[in-house]
């Protein structure tokens, strides 16, 4: 049996808790904006999951709790392409994690994917009891109602975050003469408070931790409450959306006349105003690979090293984004542009067109 909706208009823990007491195996599937998390489930236990959303992928989740190095995780991908294997298998056999360690992040990966999902107001779901290859995914025992309480106490915490945080382009200051002595900072704290120091967003202080919207906000909500650090700068609020009437129709004439970038742009003003739409999240999907393998095809091959045609300390005069100088930063003259891709709490096609624009601008060159 297959079911369809909209969290909007069916509360989350009711859907869940109808797959675990239906004993059901099968898919939920979630779908918001960019986003797309995949909950595996076993007569109604949960037994793996799988995420489009960079930070949920195993080796940046492990990078965020400063289990391995990114040299560590690209010399594991670079291992999984040759033999096919794990990433959790590879971890483990080279050294770099405990197999115990690597279960309990798998564990508080899938966790972390379902706490997400209780802050999503507006997202489609489906869940299909389509056959799954279990060797395809890397397997937890999970007993969804142990998460229940948890999920529901993020969301409320997540409202009282967001009264004061409005969006993640909030800028914040260190408070003058703040006792930090008498805290017992945590050490994501100490890293987001030399964050806080640089006049980082909270999206980019999320993109360098390699974390998560909610354990980032949260811990400095925190540092907020115990008056280590004020708002400095928010955002205006965001104009009111257009009408998305003739979009998706217009977005597949451009794909059709290989107009890529211009029918993506398209499909993702359309998926925001529709979210529920299959076919725009299908289409995105299409419109995405299609450019990454333009680029693959054309300026940018996979096995080509980019290196630096100006010294790194003109970087500034560039007026680089946060996302822009993370890429940027990982460019050291050895590492080519498939690794870097991998590397990154990006996406594909974002780390592509990063590339891209500074092979434009003449910054970097590619050997």
């Amino acid at each position: 049996m297959s079911l369809s909706g909209n969290l909007s208009t069916m509360d989350l823990a009711e859907l869940l808790q109808w797959v675990t007491l239906g004993r059901k195996t099968g898919t939920l599937t979630f779908i918001r904006d960019k986003t797309k998390n995949h909950i595996y489930f076993r007569e109604g236990l949960i037994v793996s999951s799988r995420s489009n959303d960079p930070t949920k992928l195993l080796g940046h989740f492990l990078l965020f709790f400063g289990k391995i190095s990114e040299d560590q995780l690209k010399h594991a991908h670079e291992i999984q392409q040759q033999t096919r294997k794990t990433l959790d298998k590879i971890l483990v056999q080279e050294g770099m994690v405990s197999k115990e360690e690597v279960e309990k992040a798998l564990v508080s990966r899938t966790e972390e994917v379902i706490y997400d999902l209780f802050l999503w107001e507006d997202a489609y779901f489906h869940f299909s009891t389509d056959p799954y290859d279990l060797e395809d995914l890397m397997l937890i025992n999970l007993n969804l109602n142990t998460l229940l309480f948890e999920g529901v106490r993020r969301k409320d915490e997540w409202k009282r975050i967001r009264e004061v945080f409005p969006s993640n382009e909030v800028v914040f200051a260190l408070v003058p003469n703040s006792d930090l002595k008498s805290l017992s900072l945590t050490a994501l704290q100490k890293k987001l408070l030399f964050l806080v120091s640089q006049a980082k967003t909270i999206s980019q202080m999320i993109l360098e931790a390699h974390g998560s919207d909610f354990l980032v906000n949260y811990e400095l909500f925190q540092l907020y409450q115990n008056n280590v650090i004020e708002i400095r700068e928010a955002p205006a609020p965001q104009p009111p959306a257009a009408d998305p009437a003739k979009l998706l129709s217009r977005g597949l004439e451009l794909m059709q006349a290989r107009k890529h970038a211009e029918a993506l742009s398209v499909f993702q003003e359309t998926r925001r105003l529709d979210p529920a739409n299959i076919r725009v999240d299908e289409a995105i999907e299409q419109a995405e690979r299609a450019i990454c393998e333009d680029y693959y095809r054309g300026s940018l091959p996979a096995h080509k090293v980019p290196y630096y045609l100006v010294p790194e300390s003109s970087l500034p005069r560039y007026n680089l984004s946060h996302e822009e100088g993370f890429v940027a930063s990982r460019i050291n003259g050895s590492w080519d542009l498939k690794s870097i891709v991998m590397l990154s709490p990006l996406r594909e096609i974002e780390v592509l067109r990063i590339i891209d624009k500074l092979l434009k601008a003449g910054v970097i060159a590619l050997k």
